[in-house]
């Protein structure tokens, strides 16, 4: 018992700091949360639900869920997106909350754009150790095992250069992540680390019921090995994606989606770990949702990204 629980801690320990913020498989289906300016790429009215249950029979894995919309203003070229976030990070630590973002673009060449964006959000965070674990390493006077409930705010940015072929982003979502009670204090310290995040993604049509999209996605946090998501995917007859993924520091990854209609899609992922976690747990699921609406005025094409 004693060996679990210290597991557990140390692996919540190891969330906190090191991964910090939920991470995504098909981030190729759900970018507007690890990028605010993924909304000007979409000329659509655009719904998408993710739910992820990660290391599955491990007790206290982490569990995730997020719903976003995004969408065109009118004619303009200014989009807004919202996104929701309820994230369980062991038996102790949750977060529930949501942000807000708009994004700008311009046009820089034939048929390619450049989108800027901002998002800002609150969310309520908890954690309660001593609860779960009584006279633990949980109730020491150690500042990583402290019980919190309390209020937190969020700043963020995005940038991201398109066009129907491929795409290049770098944000960083939640830039400016602190307690509300600690904004005004110029020596307030903050265990977060911003996370910086690099991605693209191109699409090559190979035959007329055929195209391949590669994707790639490179996590950088200050204190942490730098990480890796290689990711390709092929889109058969407009209807199926089967695409494959290799995470460092963590795992395999096998992706699919169907469009139940050109609007509606449904997404499944799962995690084969390939790290000394594989021995007591089952793997990671994804679920997305996703559904497209047109908006007057624009071109509601096929999305690719």
């Amino acid at each position: 018992m004693k060996f679990i629980l210290t597991c557990i801690l140390v692996l919540t320990a190891y969330l906190v700091h090191g991964q910090q913020k939920a991470m995504y498989t098909q981030y190729m289906f759900n970018t507007l949360a690890i990028n605010p300016a993924y909304s000007a790429v979409d000329e659509s009215l655009t719904f998408t639900a993710l739910s992820r249950h990660q290391w599955v029979g491990f007790k206290g894995a982490p569990r995730t869920q997020t719903i976003s919309v995004h969408t065109p203003i009118k004619e303009s070229n200014t989009f807004i997106g919202a996104i929701l976030m309820n994230d369980q990070i062991g038996e102790v630590i949750k977060e529930t909350g949501g942000d807000l973002s708009i994004a700008q673009r311009v046009p820089v060449g034939t048929n390619s754009y450049l989108a800027l964006a901002i998002n800002g959000g609150a969310s309520s965070f908890s954690a309660t150790y001593s609860e779960k674990y009584g006279e633990s390493p949980a109730s020491v006077n150690d500042p990583v095992f402290q019980d919190a409930n309390n209020m937190k705010v969020n700043l963020g940015w995005g940038a991201m250069l398109f066009s129907d072929k491929y795409y290049l982003g770098i944000s960083s979502p939640h830039f400016f992540y602190r307690d509300i009670n600690s904004i005004a204090k110029t020596n307030a310290s903050t265990a977060y680390r911003a996370h910086y995040i690099l991605q693209a993604g191109y699409l090559v049509q190979l035959n007329a019921n055929l195209k391949l999209k590669p994707n790639f996605l490179i996590k950088y946090v200050n204190g942490s090995p730098v990480q890796f998501d290689l990711n390709a995917s092929v889109l058969i007859s407009e209807t199926l994606w089967l695409g494959a993924s290799y995470r460092t520091l963590d795992s395999f990854d096998a992706v699919a989606a169907f469009r139940i209609t050109p609007d509606f899609q449904v997404g499944y992922s799962f995690d084969f770990t390939n790290t000394a976690l594989a021995k007591v747990q089952k793997g990671s699921h994804e679920i997305s949702l996703q559904f497209r609406l047109p908006v007057r005025g624009r071109d509601h094409t096929a999305c690719y990204f």
